[in-house]
């Protein structure tokens, strides 16, 4: 089979099919550093955490809170790296924000992500790098 030379008309029509048409963008990176980097992303634009130390904390809560269905204070504190009054003050921002919710049982707090926050953090966990949608927090 003998392989017929490309024209330049034919080459030249390739590039501007490919630029008129570029490759998808690759899918974001499940990595912790990534996964961390778009929580704060989302955090700054959509709920004006300007901090990056506050960014890093919130996530890091966040990550804990979607891993599993319910934390106490003590978990969240060691999830974000911070003591248990921090912790507690973190959460009481959380739930300010209209991201988790929370109540007593027994001795301990527990806290959970709310509704409107897990649909919104699926799209940014798994959605592309420029999705962060915001969080539609119920009537005020």
């Amino acid at each position: 089979m003998t392989e017929i030379p490309e024209t330049l008309a034919d080459a030249f029509a390739r590039r501007v099919a490919e630029r008129d048409n570029p490759p998808p963008p690759p899918p974001p990176s499940p990595a912790p550093a990534a996964v961390l980097a778009r929580l704060g992303a989302w955090l700054r634009a959509a709920h004006g955490v300007r901090d990056p130390r506050g960014q890093r904390c919130l996530g890091q809560m966040l990550v804990a809170l979607m891993a599993r269905p319910e934390c106490t204070t003590a978990e969240l504190a060691a999830a974000g790296g911070v003591r248990d009054r921090a912790a507690a003050r973190v959460a009481e921002r959380l739930q300010a924000l209209g991201l988790t919710e929370s109540g007593y049982r027994g001795r301990s707090r527990y806290h959970r992500l709310a509704r409107a926050a897990e649909d919104a953090l699926l799209r940014v966990v798994a959605g592309p790098p420029g999705a962060l949608p915001a969080v539609d927090a119920g009537p005020e």
